[in-house]
């Protein structure tokens, strides 16, 4: 590593500087962003994909929304197969991007393991050009490389994808930079092209992953207040405002359906995982090996900090007007570190939106962020002919920095436990089918479901089933007595099941079955899963988000008068 350290002071030729300072990236050192991420992704590439608990969650529901856009639902709405048959609305509360992401590349490679390694390979190099395009805003074209080659190693950030399979999150983490980058460019040029980006990296985020966007959120605005500067505020927060105001329009489409049924799932509330709640999961609350994640997530911080500290004290030695440019950074990365850590329960306590994320260590992915721009920005005094204080100064610093780097190769990739090709499709031929995660069932639903020989049960009637798709069924039954037919399917309001365009009554049988009441003589029963009008109306407004988005980048020109 010590002779590496010298790149961060190489000087770039004319040629190669005619992009306008804080604006480049199609540069050399952005190509070799490009090679340190894929780089990254080398491990799952000889291995095979990494295994955790979320890796056979993402995939029960990313198989499914494949089939449904093959079949031409392109934004399906009931996830038909999980829990045995019986569904569940999954589809509507989890941000969709990554699988739309795996979807695309399933359906250019051809297969599942092919597809999955080519979107960490996408993610992965989106992750390392948004930190690029957010630290060049502030640093040297060397520097922003730097940060994006500390923020690929980030004990935390490695950890999302080889231990805790967090794809979403991880996802997530690599749109947010943009985010950041685009904040940074509105209070600095506020171009309308800037307030474009901004809208559109924000939507994409809040497609990605809620709790992140949730995070990012309080991180944006507490980077924003120290960022906005000089006599126009005012024009900056409005500009701000604006962008977020058109990222959300955007994602409404999403959103508004989540927040809107969000009362008919269970969320945690409905025999909660205590694990699971935000009290039990501050970074340093505890040191015992009984709480795993929380033992974990402290020796990953303590990991974070020997990677980015050292670097981070030879800062205050740069120049005044990069130090006054990496204030907005500074008190990102402390506010973020301040609430991963117990002493900000008060604040979790107050803000309900904040105790959905459930986990506070979630935040080192800001820590992460910030922490890789701060020590890209104190790295090349290391190097410099500049004397610090001493070499045993210099040695220890680099040697920290080095132990970091060496632990999380070790043991966060090494000690990966990962799914070879033929594993990895036998996991996915298992997982079809299986229960889904406690927090999208239905709350009409019970922990254990009465199990069903046949797609539709009627006492002393004869039953034909004439189609069973994902969102629209169909069956005939037979004239009898007046009853109710038991649907293998969990009740859920979007269900409408019709006899001749009338509509039949439904509800919710003991264990959340779909009940439809049932005429006594011979009938057809058409039952289908309909969007509420409130769905519609997103979407609507989402296609004129994007249609304001478009309008911002469009390059009018205005006429000069003569």
């Amino acid at each position: 590593m010590l002779k590496l350290l010298p790149i961060a002071n190489l000087r770039l030729p004319l040629w190669l500087n005619r992009y306008p300072h804080r604006l480049a990236i199609g540069n050399w050192q952005s190509a070799i962003v490009v090679a340190v991420s894929i780089l990254v992704i080398v491990p799952a590439i000889v291995w095979g994909i990494p295994s955790n608990l979320d890796l056979t969650n993402h995939f029960r529901f990313a198989l499914p929304f494949y089939d449904a856009i093959a079949g031409g639902n392109l934004y399906p709405g009931w996830l038909a197969e999980s829990n045995g048959g019986y569904g569940d609305p999954s589809f509507r509360f989890y941000p969709p991007a990554l699988y739309y992401l795996l979807a695309a590349s399933r359906f250019v490679i051809g297969n599942w393991y092919g597809a999955t390694l080519a979107a960490f390979v996408t993610l992965s190099v989106v992750s390392g050009l948004g930190m690029y395009f957010w630290s060049r805003s502030i640093l040297s074209s060397q520097g922003a490389m730097w940060a994006s080659f500390f923020y690929a190693l980030a004990p935390y950030h490695l950890n999302q994808l080889y231990q805790a399979t967090l794809l979403a999150e991880w996802a997530g983490s690599a749109v947010l930079p943009f985010v950041f980058g685009f904040v940074e460019r509105v209070c600095e040029r506020g171009k309308a092209r800037d307030i474009a980006g901004l809208a559109l990296s924000f939507g994409i985020l809040v497609f990605t992953h809620l709790p992140l966007t949730v995070i990012g959120s309080f991180a944006l605005l507490a980077y924003a207040v120290v960022r906005i500067q000089g006599p126009s505020k005012i024009r900056t927060i409005a500009k701000l405002t604006l962008g977020a105001a058109l990222g959300l329009i955007v994602s409404a489409v999403y959103w508004v359906t989540m927040v809107s049924e969000m009362r008919w799932i269970r969320v945690n509330e409905i025999n909660p995982i205590a694990s699971a709640h935000y009290s039990n999961n501050f970074v340093l609350s505890t040191f015992s090996p009984d709480n795993l994640s929380v033992w974990w997530m402290n020796i990953l911080l303590m990991m974070t900090l020997l990677l980015f500290v050292p670097a981070l004290l030879l800062l205050s030695k740069r120049s005044a007007s990069l130090r006054k440019a990496m204030r907005p950074v500074v008190a990102l990365t402390a506010f973020a570190l301040f609430m991963s850590v117990p002493l900000s329960r008060p604040i979790w306590w107050l803000l309900k939106p904040l105790q959905e994320t459930q986990f506070p260590w979630r935040w080192m992915t800001l820590i992460s962020m910030g922490g890789a721009i701060l020590a890209a920005a104190g790295l090349p005094l290391i190097s410099s002919s500049v004397k610090i204080s001493d070499r045993a100064k210099r040695i220890a610093i680099v040697g920290a920095m080095t132990f970091s780097i060496v632990f999380t190769g070790a043991h966060v990739v090494r000690e990966a436990q990962c799914f070879p090709g033929r594993s990895f499709e036998s996991m996915l031929t298992a997982v079809r089918g299986t229960s889904s995660v406690n927090y999208w069932i239905p709350i009409w639903s019970r922990a254990e479901v009465r199990p069903m020989a046949t797609q539709v049960e009627v006492a002393d009637r004869t039953v034909t089933v004439n189609a069973w798709e994902p969102e629209h069924r169909e069956f005939s039954v037979a004239a009898g007595p007046a009853t109710e037919a038991r649907v293998k399917t969990f009740y859920y309001p979007h269900w409408i099941a019709k006899n001749d365009s009338i509509d039949l009554p439904t509800r919710a049988d003991d264990d959340g079955a779909l009940l439809i009441s049932l005429p006594a003589n011979a009938t057809s029963v058409e039952l289908d899963f309909r969007e509420p009008q409130a769905s519609e109306l997103s979407t609507i407004a989402s296609l004129g988000g994007l249609i304001g988005i478009g309008a911002l980048t469009a390059p009018f020109k205005r006429r000069r008068r003569q």
